[in-house]
């Protein structure tokens, strides 16, 4: 692929893993519109790339996780919250798993098919609806999530678990759907960003590992780099964005750009 498009390829991804408008299903579109063969282990390794976007933004709650997995790490209520979180990241990401990689051979195929433009259509309208649904569910509720301090349980781990694993389907959004279920659990916002983009990392690294043979058969390593960088780069430009739109509860607003989106790709089926 050439290094320009992937540079290019590259922004698109970052700019749209984060704000819940689907990277993956905008990763298609444009391979569709550019006429290339759709490639996982493009998307995947350009998912990887945004993946230091999060560990920039979150390092130090990464540091403080890692931290109190130690040995002797101490028994502070501040580790212990730390390790509850752990343990939710791992209940979250056992529930992702199966239902991924499940689904992860009929997606690819689903997509590659000359009628992918409408699939994406759905699934566009979905991602925007699930947005809608999500801020009438929030829209003068007075619960303690709403000032963060909703606690997360391990049934709201692993539902979140499960719908990360339905998002890979292009045109779901991990971050909107993650986000939202997060948000319609109880979870302030501060909170619900965190999990979503902390829960990213085991899922979307663990599939970055299995797509390396494909990578290193498919691709010219320099230019995925090429890539990976400039999703890395306009990734935590975009985190730093939706973290604040969502404390301030605009998460809605990317329902109306989803939805005149979905309209063309059902007219046009790119």
């Amino acid at each position: 692929m050439d290094p320009i498009f992937l540079f290019l390829l590259g922004i698109l991804q970052g700019l749209t893993e984060f704000l819940p408008v689907s990277s993956s299903g905008h990763l298609v579109l444009a391979q569709r519109l550019m006429e290339l063969e759709p490639s996982l282990a493009v998307n995947i390794g350009l998912h990887a790339g945004s993946l230091v976007a999060i560990l920039f933004y979150y390092r130090r709650d990464v540091a403080n996780l890692l931290r109190a997995m130690l040995p002797g790490a101490g028994d502070d209520p501040e580790t212990g919250e730390h390790r509850l979180l752990v343990r939710h990241l791992i209940l979250a990401t056992l529930a992702t798993a199966p239902v991924a990689l499940a689904l992860r051979d009929p997606v690819e195929g689903l997509f590659a098919e000359p009628a992918a433009g409408r699939f994406l259509a759905l699934t566009f309208s979905l991602t925007a609806l699930l947005l809608v649904i999500t801020e009438l569910g929030r829209r003068g509720d007075d619960r303690p999530g709403e000032n963060g301090q909703g606690a997360l349980t391990w049934r709201g781990a692993l539902l979140i678990g499960l719908v990360q694993g339905v998002a890979v389907f292009p045109g779901i959004s991990r971050s909107g759907a993650t986000i939202a279920a997060a948000l319609l659990l109880g979870l302030g916002a501060e909170k619900a960003a965190r999990f979503s983009f902390l829960l990213a990392l085991p899922i979307i690294g663990g599939a970055a590992l299995l797509e390396v043979p494909a990578l290193a058969g498919d691709m010219n390593v320099g230019h995925l780099l090429l890539g990976m960088a400039a999703a890395a780069v306009s990734g935590l430009a975009a985190l730093v964005l939706l973290v604040g739109l969502v404390r301030r509860r605009r998460f809605v607003w990317f329902a109306a750009y989803l939805a005149p989106l979905a309209l063309a790709c059902l007219i046009f089926n790119p």
